[in-house]
């Protein structure tokens, strides 16, 4: 209000402006007019691409005509610009009206600045005078750019009380751009004070500066791109380095990898680590009765189950064909022989839809689970799981994982589809015996 007050009150003495500051103001109004047209789209781009506050071109013309025009005249060149900028800015309406009106608070100090100092434009071949007058021209530059600074962050306040000072100031490349601008003001307005036509002669060479500094924000918003996505490659080169693309777990570097990093930060905390050595049983006979593509699928099926039962710190993975690892971390012989129990359960229960050779469709069911009328042989899925604990059946992860594999084997020569503990008969829990009406199974191709 205090603005638009103060504009008001100028206006009205317009009518008493010499002809040749309305000769100024047409040729600065012209200027703004050609140059905003000429430039839209480009400044659109500029704006949208913009993270914080955007710095333009315009305070060529808002200083210029701060400090060779009439206030009120000063004040129409600013709304004026503003009007012309409407369609480029794209804000909300009350944005764009304080935007506005602190743009005109900054051209009318500055202006009252400038004639307040009582120092005339023109060259007056006094070396003191002149450099006196270089140095009013910083001063009121530095007041134009403060102000905006400071009604900026006013605005930004408001609409978040969490802005900080340092927010609304933008990078230190926008900060140079606005001094070179304001820079490029003052001489327009020294040159206008002696030539009114000087704004019509500016216009051309800030259309080209503007014309390069679009194109180098695309070229930046290009390298931006390209970073990002050579980022996202590389995270995803990772990934795949690291993953089994059948299962979705790790594979055999991201299991040495990951299931290493774990087990030292255990042994160094002093905490016990598990490890399962998995077995799919006869899994060659899935291959070799319904195909790899059977087989590829009880892979991932088995691959979801162990995402599914393990904690988010364990660390799971393919260790080559039908072989399974997992590193359970915090984890003692008595819990681990249980969650290697609940995986084995899971994996003879489960029921994988796949297709056979000849791709008809084809249901593999756990061992675990009753007969139906697809017969027997359909049965065809279990695993045997080994386990062994560090510091208790070895000092590091190789170790312990040899010694699950030794219980591994000892489960797989009493009879599959079981658990045994490294260095330990656990079968006085009566885990579930081998199934005995598994015949060995021909099938015709």
């Amino acid at each position: 209000m205090v603005v638009t007050g103060a504009a008001v009150w100028l206006l009205t003495a317009l009518g008493s402006a010499a002809s040749t500051d309305w000769l100024r103001f047409g040729a600065l109004v012209l200027a703004v007019t050609v140059h905003l047209t000429t430039v839209r789209r480009a400044e659109e781009s500029r704006r949208d691409e913009s993270a914080g506050p955007y710095f333009d071109l315009t305070s060529v013309w808002t200083f210029a005509a701060a400090i060779v025009l009439p206030a009120g005249m000063a004040v129409l060149v600013a709304v004026w610009l503003r009007i012309v900028l409407w369609p480029i800015a794209r804000r909300q309406p009350y944005r764009f009206v304080f935007t506005s009106a602190h743009i005109v608070a900054s051209t009318l100090l500055a202006n009252a600045a400038v004639h307040l100092s009582g120092f005339s434009l023109s060259a007056s071949g006094r070396v003191l005078t002149d450099l006196a007058l270089l140095g009013v021209l910083v001063l009121v530059a530095g007041l134009y750019w403060f102000v905006q600074v400071i009604l900026m962050t006013v605005a930004l306040k408001i609409v978040n009380p969490q802005t900080r000072f340092v927010d609304s100031l933008g990078t230190r490349n926008d900060n140079m751009l606005e001094m070179s601008t304001l820079g490029v003001g003052a001489m327009l307005g020294m040159l206008t004070a002696t030539h009114w036509v000087a704004p019509l002669l500016l216009v051309v060479p800030v259309i080209l500066v503007n014309a390069l500094l679009h194109r180098a924000s695309e070229r930046q918003a290009h390298l931006e791109r390209l970073v990002a996505e050579q980022h996202k490659a590389h995270l995803q080169l990772t990934k795949d380095a690291h993953t089994d693309y059948r299962t979705g777990l790790f594979n055999t570097n991201g299991l040495s990898e990951h299931a290493g990093r774990l087990t030292e930060r255990c042994k160094h905390e002093g905490r016990p680590v598990a490890v399962l050595a998995i077995d799919l049983d006869h899994f060659k006979r899935i291959n070799d009765t319904w195909g790899h593509p059977a087989g590829n699928a009880v892979l991932a099926e088995v691959g979801r189950i162990l995402r599914e039962k393990l904690r988010p710190g364990d660390v799971a993975g393919r260790d080559g064909g039908e072989e399974f690892v997992v590193v359970l971390a915090d984890t003692g012989l008595a819990q681990g022989a249980a969650i290697a129990e609940r995986v084995r359960e899971a994996i003879a229960e489960m029921s994988v839809v796949t297709t056979d050779k000849h791709r008809n469709t084809v249901t593999l069911r756990g061992r675990n689970l009753p007969l139906t009328e697809d017969g027997p042989e359909v049965r065809a899925i279990s695993a045997s799981i080994g386990v062994a604990v560090v510091p208790d059946n070895g000092d590091c992860l190789l170790a312990a994982q040899h010694s699950a594999d030794s219980a591994l084997y000892a489960a797989k020569e009493n009879g599959r589809n079981q658990v045994r503990v490294a260095g330990t008969d656990i079968h006085a829990r009566r885990l579930p015996a081998p199934r005995v009406d598994e015949p060995e199974i021909t099938r015709s191709a």
